[in-house]
């Protein structure tokens, strides 16, 4: 072959020694470590104009390009020609072959060119038309490039001469036992389209799912990942979340947030549920519209219940609990002031006297209220 007759012309030509197989190996590494910092730098006004992934495609693919210089300059250096005639003669291909290779290089680059661009187009509509949340946007991104390769893949097949027909049958077994054997994860998949095209909650919003509740904080074809507020990181997997009931806190950008209070029998209660409403609206976390409300619930065994009703902008657990704290502090200052009782659980004790049997035998059996224990 023409390549490894060049390469041993150029050892027996030049390199015979000891000390120039050494000077040729630092020269070698030398010269890579200086390509691999003057790629680096040139690469940094390239991702300021140009886009940052097709910069470092090409980053990588001219250390790639000088790597393989370098090894063949280390085989030079080492005598081990020889063995790279091998090599090459191993991978020596006819025309047809070497055609269908090319071909089949020629898709992946045209793949990869197509994933660019419609990962381009995907954050345009995101950016600057909005079109897409940034949850849709990452989803679209996976089903694009799983889309193209799995496209590319099967053009390449069909290149190489693979029957399809057979591929598409075996698939399809192989489809029908994985369906079986992952049926939950697949669920799950599923379940993720549907939360990406039905939009129920946004990264960042305020959910509840069973007894979980916290912020959203990733959303994927999987799972969906929330934050609870005692900073535990939850994955809750999205069919359970399709087939659980949903509260989204966050949807209508407002809160109500309900207080309850024991109010004493012998209060007034017109009094009090004015006084109720007046410091509520007194106050800064409350919304104004709709206005707080002071509704009277029900009765319970020491205490009629008043419920205090308020609302709060853009709700956040920190939001809520800060106005809940805010309003009883509040509440406790004028109940003081206007010496208002809280009630408290009370328990009134009362006797009454028993009656006998009437009849014949009534003494036997009469009863005293109280009895001093006998003699």
């Amino acid at each position: 072959m023409i390549l490894p007759e060049f390469l041993r012309r150029l050892q027996m030509d030049h390199l015979s020694s000891i000390g120039g197989q050494l000077l040729g190996s630092v020269a070698a590494l030398v010269a890579l470590g200086g390509v691999v910092v003057f790629v680096d730098r040139a690469g940094r006004p390239l991702k300021r104009r140009y886009s940052t992934r097709l910069t470092e495609a090409l980053q990588a693919g001219a250390v790639a390009v000088w790597v393989v210089v370098t090894v063949l300059w280390l085989t030079v250096v080492w005598r081990v020609v020889p063995a790279v005639g091998l090599v090459v003669d191993a991978l020596t291909v006819n025309r047809w072959t070497g055609a269908r290779l090319l071909l089949i290089g020629a898709v992946i680059v045209i793949a990869y060119l197509l994933i660019r661009l419609i990962n381009r187009s995907i954050d345009r509509l995101a950016e600057e038309h909005g079109a897409i949340t940034d949850h849709q946007s990452e989803v679209a991104y996976h089903v694009a490039d799983v889309g193209v390769a799995g496209v590319a893949v099967f053009v390449s097949l069909a290149v190489w001469g693979i029957q399809l027909s057979r591929l598409f049958v075996g698939a399809g077994v192989l489809g029908a036992v994985v369906g079986l054997a992952a049926r939950e994860t697949i669920g799950s998949v599923t379940a993720g389209f549907v939360l990406l095209f039905s939009r129920p909650f946004h990264v960042g919003d305020w959910i509840a799912v069973d007894e979980y509740e916290g912020i959203v904080r990733d959303v994927t074809i999987v799972n969906t990942e929330i934050r609870t507020f005692n900073d535990e990181h939850v994955l809750i997997p999205n069919d359970q979340i399709t087939s659980e009931p949903l509260v989204n806190l966050s949807e209508n950008n407002r809160l109500r947030v309900d207080t309850e209070i024991g109010i004493d029998y012998a209060t007034d209660l017109d009094e009090v549920t004015a006084l109720v409403e007046e410091t509520m609206g007194e106050m800064d976390e409350p919304r104004s519209v709709p206005s707080p409300q002071a509704v009277l619930k029900e009765f319970d065994d020491s205490c009629i219940v008043l419920e205090a009703r308020f609302w709060v902008d853009d709700p956040s657990s920190r939001r809520v609990w800060e106005a809940k704290t805010a309003l009883i502090q509040a509440l406790k200052a004028a109940f003081d002031r206007e010496s208002i009782s809280i009630a408290y659980p009370q328990r009134v004790l009362a006797a009454r006297e028993e009656v006998g049997e009437v009849g014949p035998h009534a003494e036997r059996g009469s009863l005293s209220p109280a009895t001093d224990g006998g003699e």
